[in-house]
């Protein structure tokens, strides 16, 4: 199974938001800025975000989104969930069923066999992505014991040299 391009750019939203000051909301100009891509596909992913419970919207100019949950309650399956929909990688066009289709009793078993074996790897595909949670990503990427909090929305401020200086400090005091 592969995921489709928008869980990469979904999974970044949530990474930035995470990392984001909880007081300052980050606006989808900031999120396409430091994601890339297409600015009107980032909103179509926040919006999916929103749906899900994930992200928090409020409009306005002081608006954009939060996180609607600490990143220790986001799992990846949840990211999954909210991108993806109902996860079903057998495609089940039936070709089972019509290879057999002159073969009792399995005429129209065969589909039904595949399809119990994918759904069981499906959901202990899911169950292994539901114990994966937004902060453990963080922290594992980042290579840290806490997630780092700064502000995305400062166009003036070197970001990434923001970010390394904080994670050197927080890593020096591990």
């Amino acid at each position: 199974m592969q995921l489709a391009k928008s869980f990469e750019q979904a999974a970044c939203v949530l990474v930035l938001l995470a990392t984001q000051q909880p007081d300052v909301p980050l606006t989808a100009d900031v999120l396409h800025e430091r994601i890339g891509g297409s600015a009107s596909y980032i909103r179509k992913i926040i919006r999916k975000l929103v749906v899900a419970g994930l992200v928090t919207s409020t409009s306005g100019n002081n608006g954009g989104v939060h996180l609607a949950r600490s990143p220790e309650d986001i799992s990846i399956t949840d990211v999954v969930a909210a991108i993806e929909g109902t996860l079903q990688t057998f495609p089940n066009y039936g070709y089972f069923d019509q290879v057999f289709k002159d073969v009792e009793p399995v005429a129209h078993e065969g589909t039904k066999v595949v399809n119990g074996i994918f759904s069981r790897a499906d959901q202990l595909w899911l169950d292994f992505l539901d114990q994966q949670k937004l902060a453990t990503l963080i922290k594992e990427l980042l290579v840290v014991n806490r997630i780092p909090v700064l502000d995305w929305t400062n166009y003036s401020d070197d970001k990434m040299g923001q970010l390394n200086a904080l994670l050197s400090r927080m890593r020096s005091h591990k």
